[in-house]
């Protein structure tokens, strides 16, 4: 029923979305603040309202809206939200807003218009969204609003079927919202005067219609409350952690209560909750930037209204947690009256997750705490963790895209992903390490100014990784995946060009190992990788000249690795990461791997089979192992006990996967999809037959 609804917006879509460039942005003409610290302070969320007449029964064409953000937003058609694309407020999707902006098609339910020829209120309240950040200082340095398309929320509409909108705007009681901070909202301020809408410069980016799954609820849970200090601080426990957007009913409290609810993955010794695993861009000494917190957390504010029953639902935020900690609500939240609900996108079930059964109790938690993780981080980018960044990593991609397949319908997810990267090496020519784009460029330019956007190597290589993963797994995208191409053989020409000596010497390298392979040997093999699949997109296109050029390219890098790293089956520092990194990309020659392999069967044994080896080379390792007759070794990894591993992980009572074997309560994510292979590897040798 979803793809056929789908089906008739991506039809209705297609008649009108060439207007777009005829069309204003609408916004509230405020401006930007030029003061920092005003970022931090009040700035009420504004709503838009148009009226139309309810058309006559005999027209042969509901009416409907469609709807281009900057920002996030909410419809609602006479007082009840449109939930045709989202239950949320935190729509529409992320991406490069200059070069491409993703518009939903809204039909109006009829249940909803007034009778033929009533007036009916559209309503359509922005937030800032990935559009208006704050200048935080992310790890005290990276301003993300320099480098995403930004300014202040606007929108454009196309109506159908009821002619065209006027709109007017006012201020609302939303005083505060940022993705990264929470929101804050005042139920004692009455709303503004309405006041004509204004034409304002929006993102250069061309409008399509989305074709990537929404973000959406799929999953509410009730929280369990309990006192942390009688009267004064509550905490509430959503029983794992997850992505969501809280929902709290507040009964019976005064006019002008002031609650405040902040929130984390772990608690503290005493009770209360820990905000330091997800907060933002590691800000926790006032490192932010002029005006930005001390500590980036996640905070809600609500000031009540002095109703009987009052509901609270953040708007324009989602928040990563398991805990909630309650300050200044003076009664108990009763079950039920603290829910949450998980969001992320709206994705089917792939036949390998809808069939399996674990063959052993530990491979069905294990697969349960990836599917939890792999969730928590589709919030319309496939993101590195949902609190601290939330940003599309190509390496983290690279190395749980198989795993993400097999689990869920990736295809559209997937392709709008590569369309981000694209869109972010449209001008430059380099793939750049998140898209969007954000300012990160971690050891990716070799050294050079003239590489300044370019990506590490290593998280590069996921575009061609996705770009093969999808050809493979949904041949009838084939074609949508190889329009890509062109992105990769650039990027292997001018990677090439500035770095003719083949052997790279820098990367981030296998992120998060314990015993790390060289880095030059990580960048090296995922080189090798790029341009191999590089040539084969080449001979699928039929583009003979290509696909020698980048197979002549690949012999060489090839060369190059095992002259310089591969002594006697030994690679590199002979650890779990190099052996197993090189034997998975076919790096070893022929005469040698047989010593290759014992050297990585020795560096299991060392460790009792604990994995040592960071997110690229743990799924390096768990599919050669298991491809050439080592499967007991790939499952004596799977299921070691203690640290490292993942039943280690499970053992300290996580809920989602960690960004590292060794367990943090301050630096680092509890919910990070990247040590997630592990789940291609269940579902693929861990069913019961």
């Amino acid at each position: 029923m979803k793809k056929m609804m789908f089906a008739v917006f991506a039809l209705m879509s297609a008649v009108v979305f060439a207007d777009w460039d005829k069309l204003p942005w609408i916004g509230d003409g405020r401006p930007v603040f030029a003061d920092e610290a005003a970022f931090y302070g009040e700035d009420p969320a504004p709503v838009f309202r148009a009226t139309f007449a309810t058309p006559s029964a005999g027209q042969s064409l509901a009416p409907w809206i469609e709807l281009a953000v900057a920002g996030y937003y909410k419809a609602t058609l006479n007082g009840r939200p449109l939930q045709s694309v989202s239950h949320t407020s935190v729509m529409p999707l992320f991406s490069p807003f200059d070069h491409t902006i993703y518009a939903d098609a809204i039909p109006f339910p009829a249940k909803q218009l007034k009778p033929a020829g009533g007036t009916n209120e559209l309503e359509i309240a922005l937030g800032n969204g990935w559009y208006n950040l704050p200048p935080l200082r992310f790890w005290g340095s990276i301003n993300f609003r320099s480098h995403l398309a930004h300014g202040r929320p606007c929108f454009k509409a196309r109506a159908c079927g009821i002619g065209p909108l006027t709109w007017r705007w006012r201020e609302t009681n939303v005083l505060r919202n940022c993705l990264y901070l929470g929101a804050e909202v005042d139920a004692t301020r009455s709303f503004g005067d309405w006041r004509p809408a204004c034409s304002v410069t929006g993102p250069k980016g061309r409008i399509v219609p989305r074709q990537a799954p929404p973000v959406d609820v799929f999953e509410q849970v009730p929280g369990k409350s309990s006192w942390l200090r009688e009267g004064e601080v509550q905490v509430v426990d959503f029983g794992a952690n997850a992505t969501g957007v809280p929902k709290f009913l507040f009964r019976g409290a005064p006019r002008g209560m002031r609650v405040e609810i902040v929130y984390g993955e772990r608690l503290n010794a005493d009770g209360s909750v820990n905000v330091l695993t997800q907060t933002a861009g590691q800000i926790k000494h006032g490192n932010g930037g002029p005006g930005a917190p001390q500590v980036a957390m996640q905070r809600d504010v609500y000031v009540c209204g002095g109703g009987k029953v009052e509901v609270f639902e953040p708007p324009f935020v989602w928040h990563v947690c398991r805990y909630a900690e309650v300050r200044g609500l003076k009664t108990l939240l009763r079950p039920g009256e603290a829910l949450m609900a998980h969001t992320a996108s709206v994705l089917e079930d792939a036949p390998a997750a809808k069939a399996f059964k674990p063959a052993k109790p530990e491979f069905g938690r294990l697969h349960e705490l990836c599917r939890r993780t792999f969730r928590a981080n589709l919030m319309g980018v496939q993101s590195d963790c949902p609190g601290r960044e939330r940003l599309g990593y190509g390496g983290d991609i690279a190395a749980s895209c198989e795993a993400m397949i097999l689990n869920f319908d990736m295809k559209e997810f997937y392709l709008k992903t590569l369309q981000d990267f694209a869109d972010e090496a449209a001008g430059d020519g380099w793939i750049t390490e998140t898209a969007p784009f954000v300012g990160i460029a971690d050891r990716g330019g070799i050294g050079r100014p003239d590489m300044g956007r370019a990506g590490p190597i290593s998280w590069s290589v996921g575009v061609p990784i996705l770009m093969d993963a999808i050809i493979r797994h949904y041949p009838d995208a084939k074609a949508r995946a190889l329009a890509f191409y062109p992105t990769c053989a650039r990027y292997a020409r001018q990677w090439h060009e500035k770095n003719p000596g083949l052997v790279i010497p820098q990367c981030i390298g296998d992120h998060e190992a314990l015993e790390r392979a060289p880095d030059a040997v990580t960048a090296t093999a995922h080189w090798h990788r790029f341009v191999e699949l590089t040539a084969s997109f080449a001979a699928m296109l039929g583009r003979a000249d290509d696909q020698a050029e980048f197979s002549a390219l690949d012999a060489k890098i090839k060369d190059a690795f095992a002259k310089a790293f591969v002594t006697n089956g030994v690679v590199a520092n002979g650890t779990q990461s190099a052996q197993a990194i090189a034997l998975y990309h076919g790096l070893v020659p022929a005469a040698q791997i047989a010593a290759a392999e014992k050297q990585l069967v020795a560096a299991l044994e060392k460790t009792g089979y604990g994995p040592t080896t960071g997110f690229f080379a743990t799924r390096y390792m768990l599919v050669y192992l298991s491809e050439h007759g080592m499967l007991d070794a790939a499952e004596k990894v799977v299921l070691h006990k203690g640290f490292p591993g993942w039943l280690h992980m499970l053992d300290r009572g996580a809920t989602t996967l960690w960004e590292t074997w060794k367990e943090s309560d301050n630096v680092f994510s509890n919910c990070h999809p990247m040590f997630g292979s592990v789940d291609e590897w269940i579902l693929k040798y861990g069913a019961a037959k």
